[in-house]
């Protein structure tokens, strides 16, 4: 059985593609020593909160940079929800 892509609103390559979903990755990875040091000055539970507030507005303005800004909109969004997600996972 073959599977047919459509095509859609954005013609990304595979490179392309995976560079945003790498750009989490990058923002996820290059916060964690910043997000323990938040967690242990501020608290966990207010760097929790935090970090899902942003993570979910960044979420709904994904359209809006994907559209707008294109290709280096998306990525820093990506990058940006990458860093939120950190805070999320401080532990107490």
């Amino acid at each position: 059985m073959h599977l047919t892509l459509q095509s859609g609103v954005f013609q990304w390559d595979e490179k392309t593609q995976g560079l945003i979903l790498g750009a989490f990755y990058y923002g996820y990875t290059t916060t964690q020593i910043l997000g323990g040091t938040l967690a242990q000055i501020i608290g966990g539970k207010v760097l929790m909160l935090f970090g899902v507030c942003w993570t979910a507005v960044l979420t709904l303005l994904t359209p809006v940079f994907a559209i707008y800004g294109g290709f280096p909109g998306i990525f820093v969004l990506r990058l940006l929800e990458g860093a939120g997600e950190v805070c999320i996972a401080v532990r107490v």
